[in-house]
């Protein structure tokens, strides 16, 4: 009995240090976590989320209208081709939502980056720099893809060929070989043994 009294004793004594232990994880990570949001909210991941959404829809929806232009379709296709382009649309805009992707926005920031890096990360975005680099990125990205298309100009011939070369490859090889008037000679007699 006095064994079961040590043992019941012994765990009631570590019980609120376990307690305590286990207690304070959850109040760190939530406080990682709230740091976390933090940087999200301080560099507009949200509006960025949504502007991405709204561009990966509008391509989709161009996409298909460039895909529909290359076929004549009675009024009843047409109607029905747009009625799919609209619930496709309305589908990834309901389902990409940043009020759906935020929680696990959140986890990945917290998963990436430590305590003092996030410290560090939100220091520099409330900064007058960091707010700076986050007003002028939409600018700086418009300019980073002028450049990149500029320079894609520079390779449209070589790009018009490549294309060109493969499409032409791919007809040869899809197209039956040509016939010829000779049959196809017999195959050479096994040597005798």
């Amino acid at each position: 009995m006095n064994h079961r009294f040590l043992a019941l004793l012994a765990v009631l004594a570590f019980t609120p240090a376990a307690y305590a232990q286990t207690a304070a994880a959850p109040a760190t990570q939530d406080a990682h976590h709230t740091k976390a949001e933090e940087l999200i909210r301080i560099t507009h991941v949200d509006q960025i989320t949504n502007q991405l959404t709204g561009q990966i829809t509008a391509r989709m929806k161009a996409s298909a209208e460039q895909q529909n232009a290359r076929h004549a379709f009675t009024p009843e296709q047409q109607k029905l081709v747009n009625d799919y382009i609209d619930q496709v649309q309305t589908l990834t805009q309901s389902a990409v939502t940043f009020d759906k992707l935020k929680p696990s926005i959140v986890q990945a920031y917290a998963d990436t980056y430590t305590d003092p890096e996030l410290d560090g990360i939100i220091a520099f975005y409330r900064s007058a720099a960091g707010q700076a680099m986050i007003a002028k990125s939409p600018q700086l990205s418009n300019k980073t893809i002028q450049i990149v298309q500029n320079q894609m100009t520079t390779i449209q011939p070589q790009l018009q060929q490549v294309n060109e070369d493969f499409g032409r490859k791919m007809r040869e090889l899809s197209s039956p070989p040509p016939a010829s008037g000779t049959p196809a000679p017999a195959p050479a007699p096994a040597p005798a043994h």
